[in-house]
């Protein structure tokens, strides 16, 4: 059986570790971290095996790397990686944007062949191995966005790893995935983020003796680490003030509407906004 080298220990490595392990899908799973006390307690969490303290024997002696580390150091951790093996060693990596990582790849050359880009639509606003799950990617999306370079077997290797970890797996191309992630995902934490900032300014009142479940609801992602975010938002930064600019325009309509009472207009509004809604959660994969 393969053995599996995890670069990046914390929720999503750890977990992939974990949901690898009881697929049985690898026969060792080795870790390996930047920071070293994370490596440790993923071990002693039982994420790895083992962890090792240089990587490139470790890379040697894999059969599959995944890479989970900040979209910033994902080209540089590919280039390691193929400067420590001379065989075909699948690489595929855990990072929410694509385009930015690829163009870092190319300013050093073609994307190897056995490199697949990959991007599980699933997280946590908690970090660190002792967040991982097992469970983490089951009934999640998987997005894979193989270059032209990419070794179409290497592909089939990584989708049979993510279907053992419980996920669906689709293909589009980096520019399609950075687009319709900076919607779906990066511009509702910039909006969580925004709101809290202004939750926090002084009011009348102190919201916290208002707040509700809906308000709850709708802020979870705003307690997700900044750092991280700061990271993803600087990477696909074309992509999200895109749509920034577009739910801009969406906002100051329905603001135009109050404003100038004109609130059956305002109530067809929001209808369509509810249907549309229906429209999401009640999709087949759901």
């Amino acid at each position: 059986m393969p053995r599996l080298l995890v670069i990046g220990t914390g929720l999503i490595g750890g977990s992939f570790a974990l949901a690898m392990r009881r697929a049985g899908a690898f026969a060792r799973i080795d870790g390996y971290d930047a920071d070293s006390r994370v490596a440790r307690q993923a071990a002693e969490l039982g994420l790895v095996d083992q962890v090792v303290p240089n990587l490139a024997p470790a890379v040697a002696s894999a059969d599959a790397v995944l890479i989970a580390v900040p979209t910033s150091a994902i080209a540089d951790n590919v280039r390691r990686v193929a400067a420590a093996t001379t065989r075909s060693t699948v690489v595929f990596d855990a990072g929410s944007v694509k385009g930015s990582v690829l163009a870092q790849l190319r300013s050093g050359g073609p994307v190897p062949a056995w490199y697949v880009p990959c991007h599980p639509m699933a997280g946590s606003e908690r970090r660190g191995p002792d967040a991982a799950d097992a469970n983490l990617f089951r009934g999640r999306h998987v997005i894979l966005t193989p270059q032209a370079e990419t070794d179409p077997a290497a592909v089939t290797r990584v989708r049979g790893w993510w279907s053992a970890a419980g996920a669906q797996i689709f293909e589009t191309s980096a520019d399609v995935h950075d687009e319709m992630v900076a919607l779906t995902s990066h511009l509702p934490h910039l909006i969580a983020y925004a709101f809290m900032n202004w939750v926090d300014a002084p009011h009348s009142g102190d919201p916290r003796a208002f707040a509700g479940p809906g308000l709850r609801d709708f802020t979870r992602i705003a307690a997700s680490d900044a750092a991280m975010w700061r990271q993803i938002l600087g990477d696909n930064r074309a992509a999200v003030l895109a749509q920034l600019d577009g739910w801009s325009a969406a906002l100051a309509q329905i603001g135009a509407l109050l404003r100038d009472d004109k609130l059956d207009e305002l109530e067809r509004v929001l209808a369509t906004a509810r249907a549309a809604r229906a429209r999401l959660v009640d999709r087949p994969d759901g």
